[in-house]
């Protein structure tokens, strides 16, 4: 045999999803061996074809770690035989299976922070020569699956190829999930064997001997407020015992609180983008081996500091929520046959992504990608969140705190898809389901704990402050949606409504910036998603138009003393506490609005004179529809000079009212802004 034929034989695989042949290492099970055909083992499944048509337990009688070693002639009693192991099938096992321990493949060298009881769902053996995985088969094709099954799979014999498809139903019959067996990377594609590795060691010279220390830090500060990873099991297996890629997100989150150690203060910390681009080059490998660690990491990135590219965060969301879905993370696993592990570890995984999606949406603008409809996970309870062993108060009050965010999120995603619609005019029932959402949200705020509802007290509980900010946003985005609503329902007419509105939205911009304001030092240092870098900026862009728009020198006032403040404190936390959260504020919008507020006070004390001689027959109303700024000569072209703003096939109108594309700042202002409806001329807030 030549050298090129003979490297082929050695690098050759078996099929797809088939134990290798003459396998020590994966033996048939009993009922194969009996009828002395080929064992097709799901690792996922964790029972054979066969098994799994008959409805049997798949009953494997495993070697014990020496018996290779022993000698031919050796015998062995019976005590010395190996315990056998058995995975019990999905469906039900017949009367006469024997009940041994359940068989469980465990990736060596790699876990994802659970025991080895985890499902194989969870990640494949690195060494394992199976190139399958599972995806969930869509509701709409698993009855007809479930009814041509029995007719495509008769007999005793072997009835599947390795190629061909292998299906496995899950959870109570009257809402089944299927499993739909697939190749598990691309064709040619030459696999990791443990992708991240490269950059773990990176990372590792990076820390040096903190990396513990580390590990420390982010279970103490991050975890009890985002608890989705099992603290026991990464501690107990360590660096070597995790996934590369999932170990080298926990060592990049944690750098964000290194200065709160007594130990690392006292040494200069890495830099933390340069650790961050080494653990987003982990993930996109590890995308290409994707299992459950890969959704934990991703999600870690997506809730990480610093904050680098929106893009780049953008698109991770969309993959991982898309992944979620295909482990069936979506389903309810209450009343699966798997263990009481793997169904937290579903339920807490969903959840994270959940929130990450609708944070995403709201920060970004961009279109909600996730309905109340497609998913039916219970919320989690504090049993499933907490760290056995350490149950204490401030563990319980951050579980807390996760589970509110769950449940704001549920309300944020209904907002969303009303703010999200471009359909003109809105549905008739939108104002009576706006103001439902009105009564939930004030419900939630209402419900909350003591310890949650006042974040600048003392004694309040973790996260407190980053949820009520989530609140406040979630607050100002219905505002904004309830205005758009209105001012497509009332185009024609000034009513007390639409006046109404706006006041609504000014209040809750205002209330951001006053409680941004009011934050100190120790709150800074506190847990916060990062997406409140974006909604800062956001919040600031809406109270600007408002004090634009606005020709009631009150509100005026009061909406530019806010914005100065905001300023002022977002400059001082950057400046004395380091928070990196204020930097896309002070970067994309603390000129423009330095700038704006410049403009507008020459330009009212220009034109007040001309304004007082002039009569006019609204003079009593404080909210008059007046043009009484140029916005387009005292804003847009100063901006347009400095950031190449594209103002071309927009009307005067239309830019009046701030329709204009403002990629420059990096902000969502066409979610934002009814501006830039074809028919927006007469739907702006000119005037207010």
């Amino acid at each position: 045999m030549s050298e090129m034929a003979q490297s082929g034989a050695n690098t050759m695989e078996p099929p797809s999803g088939t134990r290798p042949y003459r396998s020590h290492k994966f033996p048939a099970c009993t009922a194969c061996r009996q009828r002395k055909i080929r064992c097709h083992f799901d690792q996922v499944a964790l029972i054979c074809t066969l098994c799994r048509e008959k409805g049997w337990q798949c009953i494997t009688a495993s070697p014990a770690p020496s018996a290779q070693k022993r000698d031919r002639s050796s015998t062995a009693g019976p005590s010395e035989r190996p315990a056998k192991r058995t995975v019990q099938s999905i469906g039900s096992a017949s009367a006469g299976s024997p009940q041994v321990p359940p068989r469980r493949p465990s990736r060596q060298g790699s876990t994802i922070g659970t025991p080895a009881e985890a499902s194989a769902e969870i990640a494949q053996p690195l060494d394992h020569p199976s190139t399958e995985s599972t995806v969930i088969v869509g509701p709409v094709f698993q009855e007809d699956i479930q009814i041509l099954g029995p007719y495509l799979s008769k007999g005793d014999g072997p009835r599947q190829s390795s190629k061909e498809r292998q299906t496995t139903t899950a959870g109570p019959s009257r809402n089944p999930l299927l499993y739909l067996s697939v190749p598990r990377r691309r064709r040619g594609l030459q696999p990791a064997k443990d992708p991240g590795s490269n950059q773990k060691l990176v990372l590792q010279h990076l820390v040096g001997p903190f990396a513990d220390e580390l590990v420390d830090l982010y279970f103490e500060y991050a975890h009890p407020c985002f608890p989705i990873l099992d603290e026991l099991a990464i501690k107990k297996h360590g660096a070597t015992g995790i996934s590369s890629t999932l170990w080298s997100y926990i060592i990049t989150n944690a750098l964000s609180s290194w200065d709160r150690s007594p130990k690392l203060r006292n040494h200069p910390r890495p830099d933390p983008i340069y650790a961050c681009n080494v653990a987003v080059a982990a993930l996109q490998e590890d995308f290409n081996e994707s299992s459950v660690s890969t959704i934990l990491s991703s999600v870690l990135d997506m809730i990480g500091r610093p904050v680098n590219s929106i893009v780049g965060n953008i698109i991770n969301e969309g993959r991982t929520l898309a992944l979620a879905h295909t482990f069936g993370m979506n389903r309810n696993p209450t009343n699966w046959g798997c263990s009481d592990h793997e169904k937290r570890l579903r339920i807490r995984t969903w959840w994270a992504v959940l929130i990450s999606n609708r944070m995403s949406t709201l920060a970004h603008g961009t279109p909600a990608t996730l309905t109340k409809g497609q998913h039916d996970v219970p919320l989690p309870t504090h049993a499933m969140l907490l760290t056995p062993g350490k149950d204490n108060v401030y563990r319980e009050q951050g579980a807390e705190h996760f589970i509110q965010l769950c449940k704001l999120s549920e309300i944020l995603g209904d907002i969303l898809q009303i703010a999200g619609d471009l359909r003109r005019p809105f549905d008739i029932k939108i104002p009576r389901e706006l103001r439902r959402l009105e009564c939930d949200l004030d419900q939630w705020d209402t419900d909350l704990p003591q310890y949650l509802t006042q974040p600048l007290e003392e004694g309040k509980g973790p996260g407190a402050c980053n949820l009520h900010f989530c609140f406040l946003s979630t607050k100002l985005m219905l505002a904004r949606t309830a205005l758009k609503v209105c001012l497509t329902s009332f185009a024609d007419e000034i009513s007390e409504h639409l006046r109404y509105r706006l006041s609504v939205l000014r209040s809750s911009a205002r209330e951001i910036s006053d409680f941004v304001c009011a934050l100190t030092s120790q709150n800074l240092a506190e847990f916060w998603l990062p997406y409140t870098a974006h909604l800062l900026a956001s919040s600031a862009m809406i109270l600007l138009r408002c004090t634009i728009e606005t020709t009631d020198p009150a509100a005026r006032e009061t909406c530019k003393s806010s914005l100065e403040s905001l300023r002022k404190r977002l400059r001082s936390a950057r400046d004395d506490s380091d928070w990196d959260l204020a930097d896309i504020f002070l970067n994309q919008c603390d000129e423009p609005i330095s700038r704006v507020i410049t403009k507008l006070c020459s330009s009212v004390s220009s034109t007040a004179p001309a304004a007082a001689a002039s009569p006019h027959p609204h003079q009593n109303n404080p909210e008059q529809i007046l043009p009484a700024i140029n916005v387009e000569d005292v804003v847009l072209q100063p901006l347009q000079q400095d950031f190449g703003f594209d103002l071309a096939g927009f009307g005067p109108t239309m830019t009046a009212d701030l329709g204009f594309a403002f990629e420059g700042l990096g902000l969502p202002f066409e979610n934002m802004w009814s501006g830039f409806d074809q028919d927006a001329d007469a739907n702006g807030m000119n005037g207010f």
